[in-house]
């Protein structure tokens, strides 16, 4: 008799062994899913909500006084990069286009600081009025992109 009680002793153990490992199994399951997901490659849509936020508020205020206008119309494209390498936090990569009446290219230099390629990046377009005696027009086309 002595021998069965620990034969079925044995048995209710490794149950319980076996419903502890099936539970261990399923938590690594779930964990794994759940540090997964974030590592998706679908746009994360605050980051470039934050972006155009950014940098609409970098163009309001480097348009508020004017300066904007002066640097396009004086063509001083390393004085608006600089402007905007200022403005803009560190690790934001961007790229500015800027655009006559006739949607013709005005900025002969590059006004960027890195290559966008292979980042998802926000475009924000801003209409720019200068405050000389002889109003111009200017589409700013400004591209903005967090490092990957």
């Amino acid at each position: 008799m002595g021998r069965i009680g620990i034969t079925l002793k044995m048995f209710d153990n490794g149950g319980q062994i076996r419903i502890i490992e099936a539970f261990l199994a399923i938590s690594v399951m779930f964990s794994a899913l759940v540090l997964t997901a974030p590592m998706s490659s679908t746009p994360d849509l605050e980051k470039q909500g934050t972006l155009k936020k950014i940098g609409t508020q970098v163009l309001i205020k480097l348009d508020n006084n004017g300066t904007l206008g002066k640097l396009i119309e004086g063509g001083n494209w390393t004085a608006l990069k600089q402007s905007m390498d200022l403005f803009l936090p560190a690790g934001v990569f961007y790229n500015m286009t800027i655009y006559d009446e006739n949607m013709q290219r005005v900025n002969t230099q590059e006004v960027s600081n890195s290559n966008q390629e292979g980042s998802e990046a926000v475009v924000i377009q801003y209409l720019c009025a200068t405050q000389s005696s002889d109003t111009h027009f200017y589409t700013i086309k400004l591209q903005l992109a967090w490092p990957k």
